[in-house]
């Protein structure tokens, strides 16, 4: 049998550390980052210890890569939306319906945003990217609601105010539908975009 080529062993290193990063993003939501053990991660990923280490120095470091991945992707959905055609209220409608369905699709990563924001226990370079990249959603979704103001779209109150309302809304929409497993329906995305409503 021939060797593996160069980008054959690439594209297994990276299957094997997504692989990793799934099966922890599953972990960390149920057990929180002070509970989770890499035995945890291997077990749920289906690995042996040594495999995990082979990839992650450590569970912070698993947990770092999630919080980045989560962090980038809310800032790319904000962004993707200012690239939507249609009028500031089509493009806020459009981001508002990707988030819930992001979240509804991937509670976990909810979960593990409430730890990276909240916890003391969270590594320094957790704390280092929330503080970075946690305000650039900001910087997108501001001046999104301000071009809805300007078009008489979106309600004349303070612009900042309401993009922290409209986060606040859609993750607590999304954690509310982890503690209600389904059980109670969520709000529509017109519902949520009333609070904006001019």
């Amino acid at each position: 049998m021939a060797p593996r080529s160069n980008e054959q062993n690439d594209l297994i290193r990276t299957e094997r550390r997504e692989q990793i990063l799934q099966a922890a993003l599953g972990v960390f939501a149920r057990k929180g980052l002070m509970a989770a053990k890499i035995g945890d991660i291997a077990a749920a990923a289906g690995l042996s210890h040594g495999l995990v280490y082979h990839y992650f120095a450590s569970k912070d470091e698993v947990f770092t890569a999630l919080v980045d991945r989560a962090l980038e992707g809310t800032i790319a959905v904000v962004q993707a939306a200012l690239q939507q055609p249609g009028t500031p209220w089509e493009q806020l409608r459009w981001l508002t319906a990707a988030m819930v369905e992001g979240g509804r699709q991937r509670p976990e990563h909810g979960l593990i945003m409430v730890q990276a924001f909240t916890s003391e226990a969270v590594p320094p370079a957790v704390k280092q990217l929330v503080a970075e990249k946690g305000p650039q959603i900001y910087r997108y979704l501001v001046p999104l609601i301000q071009a809805g103001q300007a078009a008489g779209q979106v309600v004349a109150e303070d612009p900042i105010k309401l993009a922290v309302a409209h986060s606040s809304l859609v993750q607590g929409l999304i954690l509310g539908q982890t503690q209600g497993q389904g059980t109670y329906p969520a709000p529509d995305v017109d519902m949520v975009l009333r609070l904006l409503k001019a």
